[in-house]
């Protein structure tokens, strides 16, 4: 007979708890998955067609960007597409399908011309109105990698002389951009979107919201830190890019043993703050801004930085904007990397060590210590 005392038996329940709950997510993957295969052929059944082949003839006067998936950083690493079409067509209209809080980061900072809100999950009778109210556009642009049943009902609705993007089985699309771009960055999808769309000579730097009232308030916060200024996002959408409390201390010592007197500004997230506040007071040269209301606040935090460590998220592409020295962490997602990667000289990254399922906390300490010379 064996006996276990109360600790044992807690984390052994513990164990079987996480070990059980990852099956449970396996199996739903799996189901989700078989789910979206299914429902992808069916669109390509019903709603797929020939279209014309794509030959660019006369100036385009019209382009629709869908992003109702778009996140911050994808945003911002398509940003300079606004920018270079309108150099080449002075007189063109460029609109944006997007989600309601994504809309002003478009209209007021990307200078889209129209904004057409639609929510996360549209209906297929929404879609028909959204296509009918967009009307007639030269160019529809829908750059997912595997386009979904409701795309394809949408791509079918709007009429469009063309349809970009990356998902060359789908006869829709007659400007297919996904084998040409295979393993290439994100960035240099959108460069040869424009080439191909009559853009010459394309310049690809990000476009970086300024925000003058995040300016403003961030300035007053900023002006009582004196110093080198190093900014330090621990935490990425979703749990697999989101460091512990016990690893951002651990990565804060070793930047003062390392690095010696920097100042170090945690970005939070609203439900991280008690956590990061906890971590402050351990700490004279680690701050954070209290009051931060917006990621524009964030922004402009980054904007006064002297170097940034950064999660793979928003970050990393924000920071390659403003052109700053940054170390990134990452998973081990090979095709993640080469698509997002920090496009920036200044940049070096650091990988989690592969597990099941994936956590950045599982990356190599002393090759971070190694890593920080680099950095500063």
């Amino acid at each position: 007979m064996f006996l276990f005392d109360s600790e044992t038996l807690y984390n052994t329940r513990k164990l079987l708890t996480r070990i059980n709950a990852g099956m449970l997510k396996k199996w739903i993957s799996s189901i989700q998955l078989a789910r979206d295969i299914w429902r992808r052929k069916l669109g390509l059944f019903l709603f797929d067609r020939a279209a014309e082949k794509f030959e660019l003839k006369d100036d385009i006067k019209r382009i629709v960007l869908v992003r109702w998936d778009a996140k911050w950083g994808d945003s911002i690493v398509s940003s300079f597409v606004f920018r270079e079409w309108r150099k080449a067509y002075p007189g063109i209209k460029i609109d944006v399908i997007t989600t309601p809080n994504m809309s002003g980061l478009f209209k007021d900072y990307f200078s889209a011309d129209h904004v057409y809100e639609v929510k996360k999950r549209p209906s297929y009778g929404e879609l028909k109105i959204l296509a009918s109210e967009i009307g007639h556009v030269d160019l529809l642009v829908h750059l997912s990698k595997a386009l979904k049943m409701k795309d394809l009902y949408f791509m079918s609705k709007v009429q469009a002389n063309f349809i970009a993007g990356l998902d060359d089985q789908v006869k829709l699309v007659n400007l297919k951009l996904g084998r040409i771009t295979k393993n290439k960055h994100f960035s240099d999808k959108y460069k040869m979107l424009l080439e191909h769309t009559g853009v010459q000579q394309v310049c690809a730097d990000y476009i970086v919201p300024e925000n003058e009232s995040s300016a403003i308030n961030v300035g007053q916060f900023l002006s009582a830190i004196s110093g080198p200024l190093l900014v330090f996002n621990p935490y990425g959408s979703g749990g697999a890019r989101q460091l512990s409390k016990s690893t951002i201390s651990d990565i804060i010592e070793t930047i003062n043993s390392e690095r010696g007197v920097v100042n170090i500004v945690l970005l939070t997230m609203p439900d991280k703050k008690d956590e990061v506040a906890l971590i402050c007071e351990r700490y004279n040269n680690v701050h954070f801004y209290a009051d931060s209301r917006s990621i524009y606040d964030s922004i402009e935090i980054m904007r006064q930085a002297d170097y940034i460590l950064s999660v793979d998220t928003a970050t990393v592409h924000i920071a390659t904007g403003l052109q700053k020295p940054l170390l990134a962490l990452y998973n081990p997602d090979e095709e993640n990397y080469k698509e997002w990667h920090p496009n920036n000289k200044l940049s070096d990254s650091i990988f989690a060590q592969k597990n099941n399922p994936p956590n950045i906390n599982f990356f190599d300490k002393s090759s971070f210590k190694e890593k920080i010379p680099n950095l500063f």
